[in-house]
């Protein structure tokens, strides 16, 4: 278990975890789809399938993990089957079907076809800091994070929180940063970049493994274009691609960190998630520390 995207946010007020916080996950415990259901969204346990325990602490960090099912029904074959009933109905009654007809048809198809469908199963990661009054989501996407905060808020009724974002624009820091060629410690230039330009048809410029401080990526600076997207990495321990909305994707531990690592021989399933979760909570927590006063 590794967090592969960051997505930080932030309680607007104190926030601690209620008592019965496990019996408030587990009334929103995943439950496989039904035959009529479309979808379900629910915690799911750390540890497997097979464990009924929704959540894991390591000190004053809580980790959680959401299970998203969902029935796969291809378009093609819901409007091939919607074409022939219209085709049909237009037959036997001698009449056009309306828009309004056609799209209860095929809300009944879908009814129909659902129990036939297969299903897609994903997991969302992420862990409360109670200590930094943080919530730390794996996700790629805004609103696969938003769906991961909705199902907790659901589940304990308030969650006060917002995304983590500086006063100025994030570009505007990562432009500086690379006009300068310097980078608040201990941040280091990794090899990744993409340069937009401000106007809504301006150019796009990316760059993969290069030195981003050569001199025609300069020029494109001094051009105007802004820094939107931007290879990092801390402390020699993670590399990652941080972005203007402050979301870091394609996290990933360095050798070096992976050398200092302690790795268990044969470890059970709760051995394991145990081990992930400390290497990622400490690693994280002091991440996000340096990134806060990177930003101001």
């Amino acid at each position: 278990m590794w967090f592969k995207n960051l997505r930080f946010y932030q309680f607007s007020e104190t926030f601690s975890l209620p008592d019965d916080f496990s019996e408030q996950l587990a009334e929103h415990s995943f439950h496989p789809c039904s035959r009529s259901d479309q979808s379900s969204f629910g915690w799911s346990s750390p540890f497997g399938a097979d464990n009924e325990v929704l959540t894991h602490s390591l000190g004053n960090c809580w980790l959680l993990c959401a299970k998203r099912e969902e029935k796969v029904l291809p378009s093609t074959v819901v409007n091939a089957q919607l074409d022939e009933k219209v085709r049909q109905i237009s037959e036997a009654e001698g009449r056009s079907v309306p828009r309004k007809e056609k799209q209860n048809l095929k809300e009944d198809l879908i009814h129909q076809l659902l129990p036939q469908a297969f299903s897609r199963f994903r997991q969302s990661w992420g862990y409360i800091d109670l200590d930094r009054q943080i919530i730390a989501i794996d996700e790629s996407a805004a609103n696969k994070a938003e769906d991961f905060l909705g199902l907790l808020r659901s589940s304990v009724g308030s969650l006060p929180v917002r995304p983590v974002s500086p006063s100025d624009a994030v570009e505007t820091y990562l432009t500086a940063w690379l006009q300068s060629a310097e980078l608040p410690n201990p941040f280091e230039f990794g090899d990744e970049a993409e340069l937009r330009s401000p106007q809504a048809d301006g150019g796009i410029i990316r760059c993969k493994q290069e030195d981003l401080t050569r001199e025609d990526i300069q020029a494109h600076l001094a051009g105007g274009k802004q820094v939107t997207r931007l290879g990092l990495v801390w402390q020699e321990n993670l590399e990652f691609i941080i972005e203007s909305d402050m979301a870091l994707k394609r996290v990933k531990p360095t050798d070096r960190l992976l050398d200092a690592k302690d790795d268990l021989v044969d470890p059970s399933p709760e051995e394991k998630i145990d081990a992930d979760f400390a290497l990622v909570s400490a690693e994280v927590g002091l991440l996000f520390d340096d990134l806060k006063k990177a930003f101001g």
